[in-house]
């Protein structure tokens, strides 16, 4: 009997020692901590399009991401283009996939039949877009609603694309859709 005791306390002991060693062989990720990574000023490149030009590239433009609660769940997103404007899109939710951040603020747009406005499912956000008038010396800045679409932020904070559509003149349904990407201007893909 004292051997079996005695051989079960060793046979329990090594099975714990196998078990803490493997723990110490297989460490898990860190938890991401968007309070801690994802806040910042990130440079790269919008490409824009709209009915009439499926291809209207703007370099140099920047986001702001900026948190607005300790969690790191919700921020806010300054998005900055000398082509397509100025805008702050507010209270946007910050969740996690297994390799990004994803940003949302589903918002649903319909242009009214008699074609005088846009009917937004929520209060929108606005961009402070230019106009370029061929006649006039500079251009004018004008606001319109413009929406999030989607957006993902990988981990490593180098790979991101954040897309906005701004609803602009309501008699011709017209939208500018805009996405802002890492890196530096890439031609379409020949088709």
């Amino acid at each position: 009997m004292k051997k079996n005791i005695c051989f079960f306390v060793c046979a329990l002991a090594l099975t714990l020692g196998f078990v803490a060693c493997n723990d110490d062989d297989d460490p898990k990720d860190p938890e991401i901590n968007p309070v801690l990574s994802l806040p910042g000023t990130y440079t790269g490149w919008t490409w824009g399009s709209n009915a009439y030009a499926a291809f209207i590239p703007s370099e140099g433009d920047a986001l702001t991401i900026e948190l607005t609660n300790v969690a790191g769940t919700r921020c806010n997103l300054h998005y900055v283009s000398p082509t397509w404007g100025d805008a702050v899109i507010t209270d946007v939710a910050i969740s996690t996939n297994d390799t990004a951040y994803i940003f949302s603020k589903p918002i649903e747009a319909v242009l009214r039949d008699d074609r005088s406005g846009w009917d937004f499912s929520a209060p929108v956000d606005s961009v402070a877009m230019p106009n370029r008038n061929p006649s006039a010396d500079a251009p004018t800045v004008s606001n319109y609603p413009i929406v999030l679409t989607s957006g993902f932020m990988n981990f490593k904070l180098d790979n991101w694309q954040v897309d906005f559509t701004a609803y602009l003149v309501p008699r011709s349904g017209h939208t500018m859709n805009m996405s802002f990407r890492d890196g530096h201007i890439e031609a379409p893909a020949e088709e």
